[in-house]
């Protein structure tokens, strides 16, 4: 009888380890890694490339997963990741808008943000012996650079309708990138520039005899008029604060702050992305002192973005915050609603595309017959291109 006791009371006891070994690995104790892990990144040579070869290497001798980088223009990158060729992108905020809009070379898709890389400041760059010392210096004639991207020349016709100023009534001056953007201040062709100070290109800039200075961005109390009309131009200019990153002649000027982030899909699995934020947040001593900016890749940065603007969150990422006690009632209203609006136009999307398809109208996002289709689309159903209805 003793021993028909005992047999059953181990049967039991077997059973109840294994029910709580396998509710361990439920929550992820003992989570089970891909064997590698596939990126998209901007081009070798920008920090953010340089940033994501410094963490990657130690999260492969801590995991012993493999991170494959590959690097390429943002339009490229982001179609990596919409045609599953990646699961994550390391990009500026920018992109969000860009893609969202279908500017030239992108496509809409249900992008989510996974982590921030860092915060980073974007201003106005003018020789170090400028006339040009303020904003509301610059009028009529002012020479600006004009380098191939959507966003730049949506940002500094925001600047001009601070001014008051319409194109016909300053120069534009064509640069073929983005360093001869910055190059071109110091070789005297251009007055003023839109850049970043952490660009490696503006510390060779900030080299040359006559220097750099830059114009801090106007408070509400100095100029609110100036500032509306600026921010209205173009969503991502709401996040205001003193460079505290880049060249020096930058540090302590008010500047606008556009975060780069990783980006992933929607449908990339919620755990994957879950431990990779969680290991970037509870790892950050690892890499941390590897890159200049390691620092600001954090969950510090990420409650700045999330606390500040409402940006489409991955599932993984909500998970990552709730479990440590950082998700708000607010955060939650924001990502419903920028996933929902975010989800609205890649379906609006997909639509345009099926009905272009029907019409032998090639859907590629770098045609003007397709990029004429789409905006004709939108203005038919009277839906205002993405950055006009994404108040982040």
């Amino acid at each position: 009888m003793h021993e028909l006791v005992k047999r059953p009371t181990a049967t039991v006891l077997i059973g109840l380890l294994y029910l709580l070994l396998a509710s361990s690995n439920s929550l992820g104790k003992d989570y089970s890694w891909p064997r590698q892990i596939l990126f998209g990144s901007t081009e070798v040579g920008t920090a953010g490339y340089s940033l994501l070869v410094a963490w990657a290497t130690e999260f492969t001798a801590d995991t012993g997963v493999q991170v494959r980088i590959s690097p390429g223009s943002t339009p490229t990158i982001t179609g990596w990741l919409l045609e599953k060729r990646v699961e994550f992108t390391s990009a500026p905020l920018t992109v969000l808008v860009e893609s969202l809009d279908g500017e030239p070379g992108y496509r809409p898709g249900p992008l989510r943000i996974a982590y921030p890389v860092f915060p980073l400041p974007w201003g106005l760059m003018v020789r170090g012996d400028s006339s040009y010392r303020r904003i509301q210096d610059i009028g009529p004639g002012a020479r600006l650079a004009w380098p191939p991207f959507s966003y730049f020349h949506r940002i500094l016709d925001g600047l001009l309708a601070c001014r008051g100023l319409t194109r016909d009534q300053v120069r534009l001056v064509p640069v073929a990138n983005y360093s001869a953007n910055s190059r071109i201040i110091a070789e005297g062709g251009a007055d003023i520039a839109f850049t970043s100070p952490v660009s490696d290109v503006n510390v060779e800039v900030e080299g040359n005899p006559r220097g750099i200075r830059w114009l801090a961005v106007p408070t509400p109390q100095e100029d609110r008029n100036c500032l509306q009309k600026w921010q209205r131009a173009y969503p991502l200019l709401r996040l205001i604060r003193p460079a505290e990153i880049g060249v020096q002649s930058a540090r302590g000027v008010r500047m606008f702050v556009i975060p780069s982030v990783y980006y992933t899909r929607a449908d990339v699995g919620e755990d994957l992305v879950y431990h990779l934020v969680k290991w970037l947040d509870e790892k950050h001593a690892l890499y941390r002192d590897k890159h200049p900016f390691a620092r600001f890749q954090s969950i510090e940065s990420l409650l700045f973005i999330v606390e500040n603007m409402g940006v489409p969150l991955h599932p993984g990422t909500v998970r990552y915050l709730e479990e440590k006690g950082l998700w708000t009632r607010e955060m939650a209203r924001k990502q419903e609603t920028a996933v929902k609006l975010v989800d609205q136009y890649s379906t609006l999307y997909e639509r345009a595309a099926s009905l272009a398809r029907a019409r032998r109208i090639p859907v590629d996002p770098a045609s003007e017959a397709w990029q004429r289709f789409w905006r004709d689309f939108l203005a038919q159903n009277r839906v205002p291109r993405f950055s006009e209805a994404w108040r982040p």
